[in-house]
């Protein structure tokens, strides 16, 4: 017989956002992203910048990942400063 729990331990939650951000040499300022919030006994969140958005401004893959970066560090340092307009129901 197999048996399994009716409640999941995991759950990972996305929130499509966006920040006004600017990087020197790119006309673009708005730039979108997706949180992952994941409840695992404790919530923790990750970032992932859109790539895609990045391709018109730099080539390589390398820029994009470094930029990228960049806007996810900033997202998440924004989350844990709480500075960011966002109120997920069961926080």
């Amino acid at each position: 017989m197999i048996k399994i729990s009716d409640k999941p331990t995991k759950r990972v939650e996305h929130f499509t956002g966006t920040i006004t951000m600017a990087f020197p040499r790119f006309e673009n300022k708005l730039w979108n992203f997706t949180v992952l919030r994941t409840t695992n006994g404790v919530t923790t969140f990750a970032v992932q910048a859109d790539y895609e958005q990045f391709k018109q401004y730099v080539e390589e893959d390398g820029a994009i990942d470094y930029f990228a970066s960049i806007l996810e560090e900033t997202v998440k340092a924004n989350l844990a400063k709480e500075q960011a307009e966002w109120k997920p129901a069961g926080k």
